[in-house]
């Protein structure tokens, strides 16, 4: 997109003044979201008699402080991934930007998203930066939006797969229930969405509307731009599976962590993924409380004690905290540098 496209699309949907402002944070909808995780360990704590506050704490040793490195750094090189995933897209869909310049984008979002209680996700400060970079919301909001959606394939995809090398996963009762259900349930939705989003009497019928119509037409344009250049959707692909699958051995090194032994890679990889997308449900602030009550009904089925499990899901918490901190200077300093460009080029 040459200089006067992207002063056209800025101004068509008001983009200047909207890049210049950051989301305004929701100080009820954050309470809100804080009252239901407090709720939810409040109830896993009354529902478990016998795990009290003092259990969940772990005792610190050198080894427990080298594998929470080695968690904090190995989620910090699935960040690397992510980045590549959403690069991707956005080539695809015509609004690649340099790599350093995405990737510093992606972790102010995890900083956001992970670190500061906010109303709004990280995936919106992620739109607006990538947006007034290039000139267009829609797409970016697309690229941001169809990225996230393939993480909808894959986690379903490395759960499946760790319990079919498993299959004693597959026998755990409610658990195992439970995750089949998040995984088939998931795949099912993303087909809905990604059917109305390509279908043209779905979103195609927004194409050529303002407003948000116009952000929803865009991702309908990026499910056609996928369709012309399908290696580009195996790409996607393979880099949103070493995302993930790092994650989870992320979640593994935790529970080596805590010395828990049956939470090997493979019942990460079994059980994680269906976590996260319970925990990134729009209620509880960064998943916390859900994450901890679903680890105690998935590992709790492996044999981990209840307080182990609870202490495992907020040790996990702590670890994306501490690897989203990468993206503190990227979200201070990040607009200013922006602002500093268009500057440059207006003169």
């Amino acid at each position: 997109m040459d200089e006067v496209e992207r002063e056209e699309a800025l101004l068509e949907i008001d983009g200047t003044r909207l890049a210049e402002q950051l989301p305004q944070n929701n100080w009820r909808s954050v309470l809100v979201r804080f009252l239901i995780s407090f709720a939810f360990l409040s109830l896993l704590f009354w529902r478990l008699p016998d795990v009290s506050l003092g259990d969940v704490i772990p005792e610190i040793t050198s080894a427990a402080v080298i594998w929470v490195l080695v968690a904090v750094v190995v989620h910090i090189i699935a960040y690397v991934l992510q980045t590549v995933r959403w690069s991707t897209v956005s080539t695809t869909l015509g609004i690649g930007l340099p790599f350093r310049r995405m990737f510093s984008h992606l972790l102010a979002g995890e900083f956001v998203s992970n670190a500061l209680p906010t109303s709004f996700g990280g995936d919106v400060v992620r739109v607006r930066r990538q947006g007034q970079d290039t000139g267009d919301f829609a797409d970016a909001f697309a690229a941001t939006a169809l990225e996230r959606l393939t993480g909808w394939l894959v986690l379903p995809f490395l759960s499946t797969a760790a319990m079919l090398i498993h299959p004693e996963f597959l026998q755990l009762g409610t658990a195992s229930v439970v995750a089949v259900a998040i995984n088939i349930s998931t795949v099912a939705a993303l087909i809905g969405i990604l059917w109305a989003a390509g279908h043209k009497r779905g979103a195609g019928r927004l194409i050529g509307r303002s407003g948000w119509q116009r952000y929803l037409a865009a991702v309908h344009l990026g499910v056609l731009a996928f369709k012309h250049q399908r290696v580009r959707i195996f790409e996607v692909l393979i880099a949103g599976l070493g995302f993930q699958f790092l994650q989870c051995v992320s979640v593994y090194a935790a529970g080596r962590a805590l010395n828990i032994d049956q939470v090997t890679l493979l019942a990460a990889l079994a059980f994680f993924p269906p976590t996260a997308i319970a925990q990134n449900l729009p209620f509880a602030l960064g998943g916390l409380g859900v994450r901890e009550a679903v680890f105690v009904l998935f590992f709790g089925a492996l044999g981990v004690p209840d307080a182990e499990a609870i202490a495992l899901g907020l040790l996990v918490y702590l670890i994306f905290v501490a690897a989203s901190l990468a993206g503190a200077p990227s979200f201070a300093f990040g607009r200013a540098r922006t602002k500093r460009t268009d500057l440059v080029g207006e003169t």
